[in-house]
């Protein structure tokens, strides 16, 4: 992040505050866990989140672990899914720039993600644990928390819009969000016959998607570059 603002202070301050607090809930939720089940999710959301791709014209990246957060949201306890969300988050934030990655930046994106974690858990326990309608609004719960700060914290440090920011993030990430939700229903239900390993079956596929988006945003990218070149040239044309 570039030199912050009050506005971008008080809003970074104020993530990582709720971030720490639901962090601090995995050592003091942590009960008896199904090891093999949450150690073959938290390696493989590990694994997915080294698979990103980044977002045109914005300053971010998108990895493909969501399906294996929303998988633990649904399967396993908070405390195991938190902590799976934090660490796939981290592993995301320092293989995307190493060591030019800030602190700050890192914390809070973190931060973010563990909010957006949280509000899809309550939603899905408010809705329907176990249905697949409580996974479908639990990730819609989780794209709207943690797509609403990114966008205020990119309009605050690069002076941009905050809606417009905000809905060209969702335009962009919005079909992979319903994949995600896809995946991790279908994975849901086959949790219960293949078991801990079943989250090993679906990392090939979310290769796949990630080649798909990159591919996709790449030809964005292009797309728009030539359409820069040809605004320039016609606007020395009528010089």
């Amino acid at each position: 992040m570039k030199n912050l603002s009050t506005n971008s202070k008080l809003l970074v301050g104020l993530m990582l505050v709720l971030g720490t607090g639901i962090l601090l809930q995995v050592p003091l939720t942590w009960g008896h866990p199904a090891y093999g089940r949450f150690t073959g999710t938290f390696l493989v959301a590990l694994l997915a989140a080294r698979l990103r791709v980044s977002l045109p014209k914005l300053t971010g990246s998108m990895s493909v672990n969501l399906p294996f957060i929303l998988l633990a949201l649904s399967e396993l306890s908070l405390a195991e899914a938190l902590l799976i969300t934090a660490t796939s988050t981290l592993v995301q934030c320092l293989w995307s720039e190493g060591a030019q990655q800030k602190p700050m930046k890192l914390m809070f994106n973190v931060a973010v993600t563990l909010i957006a974690a949280q509000a899809a858990w309550y939603t899905m326990q408010a809705v329907a644990p176990n249905s697949g309608l409580g996974l479908a609004l639990g990730a819609a719960a989780y794209l709207l928390v943690n797509t609403i700060p990114v966008a205020s914290i990119i309009a605050l440090t690069e002076s941009g819009n905050v809606f417009g920011i905000w809905r060209q993030i969702v335009q962009l990430t919005f079909p992979y969000f319903v994949l995600a939700a896809g995946v991790a229903g279908l994975a849901k239900l086959a949790a219960h016959a293949f078991a801990w390993y079943v989250p090993l079956l679906v990392l090939p596929l979310m290769f796949f998607v990630q080649r798909s988006f990159a591919v996709y945003f790449h030809a964005l990218r292009e797309d728009s570059g030539q359409k820069s070149a040809y605004a320039m040239a016609a606007s020395s044309g009528r010089a």
